[in-house]
This record gives structure tokens, C-alpha cells and sequence, in this order.
């Protein structure tokens, strides 16, 4: 496999193109990073990383213990037999391509770009990150501001849902220069301060995926 040309965006870009991009971006972060690299997912090296993509866009069973946890123990097992045929290169390098030429649930990348973006754009964000970020040498990465916005109006949704046991005092997220340039998350409860976390939503996407290198600035 030759490195992956990442699309480059002249024009707005739409939501297929958003998830195109970021997909290559994560195809050449782990075909450059080989597949023993260490990752920011505990335990996971690039090639469980790769295993896990592929397995959760092809075989939404096999990875369902993510979301019911009687069933963790299986989705483990699937995922680390997948890895270990991973650990040869040639192998790990046609998993690549096959991850990049995978058309989703239902052909979802042809027939709705939208879902697409909806369900794995974040996926993909967190993912590079995790590669670019695990050995602690690495720079922010500057994303077009429509990903920016997308990942936003994304978050806002989700952030209850993700953080809402950790912050029971309240939570407010912040992103200058997005619309809207903040969102309530979990209102104050009377007498007590709500956590305001405040970054890009690409950096407040890492922090409440629970990767501390992300650079939000809490108060």
C-alpha cells in the first residue's frame, strides 16, 4: 500500500467530504505509524485500533459489547484475534485499504453521506488523535472550520450523555468563534458552580472522550 492522498478542500465542504477527509487522515496515521504503535485506547496498539474499525463498520454484532457490557468479553476476544493476523504489515497495510474502501451500514457512504458524518466523524477525530498524540510529541493539528463546526453541533448533543455523571454540578461548554459560542449542558444545581470547559470542539471532544492530552481550558 502507498500512503493515501488526503483529499484538500479548495470549496466548502459538505458533510461526505468532511468524513472523507478525516477517514484518510486516519488511513495514513495508521499506515505510517505501522501496526505496533502505541495508541492513547488502553491496551490497544495501532493494529487493535484497525481492527476495531474495520469490525464496527462491517460486523456491528461483534462490537457490540461497546454498548452492552454482558457482551464486552466477546467483542475482546473478536477484536484482539483480529488484531494478532494484523501484526504482519503486508496484512495490516490491505486492512487499511479495506477500511478505506468500506461503504457503511446500508452503503451509507454513497447513499447517506450525512449519517456518515454523523456517526463517524467524531470516531475518526478521536482515532487520529489517538494515534498522533500517544507518544506525547505532537502538534494541534489545524482542521477546516466546517469539521470544527460539525464536530460542535455534534458535541452539544452528545456532551449530556457522555459527561453527565462526572459533572452533577452542572456543565457548560465553550467554543469562541462557533455557533452558538456556548451550550448549557447540565444546568447549575442552586448554590453550586457549573464547570465551564472552553477550547476548540475538536479539543473539547478529546476531553470528555477522556484523553488528557486534550488542551481545554477548564474554570
Amino acid at each position: 500500500m502507498s500512503k493515501t492522498n488526503t483529499p484538500v478542500e479548495s470549496q466548502p465542504m459538505d458533510a461526505g467530504s468532511m468524513v472523507t477527509a478525516e477517514r484518510h487522515v486516519l488511513a495514513d496515521a495508521l499506515f505510517n505509524a505501522g501496526p505496533d504503535a502505541p495508541t492513547l485506547c488502553e491496551g490497544w496498539q495501532t493494529r487493535h485500533l484497525l481492527a476495531h474499525l474495520i469490525l464496527r463498520e462491517s460486523k456491528p454484532d461483534a462490537v457490540a459489547g461497546i454498548a452492552l457490557p454482558f457482551l464486552a468479553d466477546r467483542t475482546d476476544r473478536l477484536t484482539n484475534e483480529y488484531a494478532d493476523k494484523l501484526r504482519d504489515e503486508d496484512v495490516y497495510e490491505d486492512a487499511i485499504n479495506t477500511f478505506v474502501e468500506l461503504l457503511g451500514y446500508f452503503k451509507m457512504r454513497e447513499n447517506r453521506p450525512q449519517l456518515d458524518a454523523n456517526m463517524n466523524l467524531i470516531e475518526y477525530f478521536v482515532h487520529i488523535e489517538d494515534i498522533r498524540r500517544a507518544d506525547g510529541q505532537w502538534e494541534p493539528r489545524k482542521l477546516q472550520p466546517e469539521i470544527q463546526q460539525k464536530m460542535w453541533a455534534a458535541l452539544t448533543k452528545r456532551a449530556r450523555l457522555m459527561a453527565g455523571k462526572k459533572y452533577k454540578d452542572g456543565l457548560v461548554l465553550a467554543a469562541p468563534g462557533y455557533s452558538p459560542d456556548s451550550v448549557t449542558v447540565i444546568s447549575p444545581k442552586p448554590g453550586t458552580r457549573a464547570t465551564v470547559l472552553t477550547g476548540e470542539p475538536g479539543e473539547l471532544v478529546l476531553y470528555l472522550f477522556g484523553r488528557e492530552q486534550a488542551r481545554a481550558q477548564t474554570s
